[in-house]
């Protein structure tokens, strides 16, 4: 049942991304954060420390000749050294699953770590591969890629990913037009470039909807 409302959830909190339309799109994106860069190691979930952290107000400062992750959100102050399977949290000793590491130049940590370090509840959604932080005012949602697993599913998610870049890229673009708008008086011919470039953008954002959906229903029959 919980893994049924998580999922529910997540369809839902996915639609609000690719809702188009003005305030209410910008009042999803201020609350939802999707992230990849999650990766399964040796059986342990690994999620990217940096991106994570910071979506969630912390600053994270890395030490290159220790070897050493700060994060500071709040109260809480984190350290810990790549390799190790032991941080230090307000400074306490804590101890990881499995230790930090780096791959591609990003920082992984295990999720179990990052949810008892911040004090904020972590769901794993295994069909889809998703991990969810959920705090006040924001839900951040991780893909985490398994090598072993489906590559066709990993292919998917790729392009998803690169799908939901492009659908940010238009609604950026789409607010500058309705910017642009209230600069010309609705009789000019200015106002009716920029009315007939809204459309087309419009088109072009509704191609892009559907072909997310289209994949996220592939994902899913994949399971």
């Amino acid at each position: 049942m919980l893994k049924r409302l998580f999922f529910v959830s997540f369809l839902v909190y996915l639609c609000s991304l690719i809702y188009i339309g003005g305030d209410s799109y910008a009042h999803a994106k201020n609350e939802v954060v999707f992230l990849d860069g999650g990766t399964a190691i040796n059986g342990r979930t690994m999620l990217p420390m940096r991106s994570i952290f910071e979506s969630l107000g912390a600053t994270v400062a890395w030490d290159a000749s220790s070897q050493t992750v700060t994060a500071s959100r709040g109260k809480t102050t984190i350290k810990l050294k790549v390799g190790s399977n032991k941080a230090i949290v307000n400074g306490k000793e804590s101890f990881l699953d499995s230790p930090a590491r780096i791959i591609n130049s990003t920082t992984l940590v295990p999720v179990r770590f990052v949810g008892e370090s911040l004090n904020l509840p972590v769901e794993w959604n295994s069909k889809l591969r998703v991990v969810n932080i959920n705090t006040a005012g924001k839900n951040i949602f991780i893909y985490v890629n398994d090598p072993s697993l489906n590559t066709e599913k990993n292919s998917n998610w790729n392009k998803y990913n690169q799908l939901v870049a492009l659908h940010n890229n238009l609604i950026d673009v789409y607010q500058n037009l309705e910017r642009q708008e209230s600069l010309y008086p609705t009789y000019s011919q200015e106002y009716r470039n920029v009315l007939e470039k809204g459309s087309k953008l419009l088109e072009l954002q509704i191609k892009v909807n559907k072909r997310m959906e289209a994949i996220l229903n592939e994902i899913i029959r994949q399971g």
